[in-house]
């Protein structure tokens, strides 16, 4: 209905004379509903968006030349409207032409207080509807956290593990690129929660994850996967070179004081990607590896000697 609107309107200029206004619009309206096609079908927009609300900025201004400042209204909501449509960086780039041309064609065709009332609640109207859509890009941003993190240790939670298990998988059978997990344990945490109570276990598992994301790489990625277990997932890495981080790792985390008089240690099973794996199997044998671990004196860090 809103490109029929915009085709009259097109129709109505070009009877006019206004001709410039009239095809100005009408390449509004042609563009944007190729884009609308293209959504309609679920495809790639074959024109670049910016392209489209040019088109719409153009009339507009032509607008504003043949018909007089009297339709500056129009203005208000098409610069709420390119808020919510566009990227924050490319919505304030619009607007900020959208208010030029406004204030321009004010000054031009208004007493000074007028121009400056329309001005202030132009700049108003758009700095309030890109504070709204900060707002809600940073609400999306906390509820799109909280389904893929751990909300105590910012950790990926295990719903995420499988699926980039797998895409690491695949990329050792397409591209032979080697990967490893590192399953890690709090030794005896039953302990610290029965001596020092659950504000003091819930510290240690906070400065385990603090340690292990200061120490490992931005592209590995750590998982919680049980109360205190957790999974590094280390992309790109050779199996001496993860057994050699995890070495450093144990010790580090050995020597940090996270409690008074108590030395907080952790047993490492890892597990390196095979062509033959699946997740699960993945998963299991890095399981196994640390139960090797803990049972042959914790603190300790273990590597699967399997073959795929």
């Amino acid at each position: 209905m809103a490109y029929l609107l915009f085709t009259v309107l097109a129709a109505k200029n070009y009877y006019l004379g206004h001709k410039a206004l009239a095809f100005s619009l009408l390449l509004f309206v042609v563009l944007a509903s190729i884009d609308t096609y293209a959504l309609f079908k679920k495809k790639a927009l074959p024109i670049n968006i910016n392209i489209v609300v040019s088109a719409l900025v153009l009339s507009l201004f032509l607008s504003l030349y043949y018909l007089g400042v009297g339709i500056i209204y129009w203005i208000y909501p098409i610069s709420i409207a390119l808020i919510y449509l566009l990227s924050l960086r490319a919505a304030l780039i619009f607007n900020l032409a959208l208010f030029v041309i406004a204030c321009g064609f004010c000054i031009l065709n208004m007493d000074a207080f007028s121009a400056f009332r329309v001005s202030l609640s132009l700049l108003i109207t758009i700095l309030m509807s890109s504070l709204i859509e900060v707002h809600i890009n940073m609400l999306h941003q906390s509820l799109s956290d909280e389904s893929v993190r751990d909300p105590m240790t910012g950790a990926l939670n295990r719903r995420q593990l499988s699926t980039h298990l797998d895409a690491s998988l695949a990329n050792k059978k397409r591209n032979h690129v080697n990967s490893a997990i590192l399953m890690f344990d709090i030794d005896h945490f039953k302990q610290i929660n029965d001596n020092f109570g659950h504000d003091v276990g819930d510290k240690v598992i906070k400065e385990l994850v603090a340690i292990i994301d200061v120490h490992s790489r931005e592209v590995d990625m750590l998982f919680r996967v049980g109360g205190e277990e957790f999974i590094l997932l280390m992309n790109d890495i050779k199996i001496s070179d993860a057994h050699n981080f995890a070495e450093k790792l144990r010790r580090f985390i050995e020597a940090s004081r996270i409690v008074e008089n108590h030395p907080i240690t952790v047993s490492i099973g890892i597990c390196e990607s095979f062509h033959s794996f699946s997740s699960e199997t993945w998963m299991k044998n890095a399981d196994t590896t640390l139960y090797e671990a803990k049972t042959s004196g914790r603190n300790q860090v273990r590597i699967h000697d399997s073959f795929g």
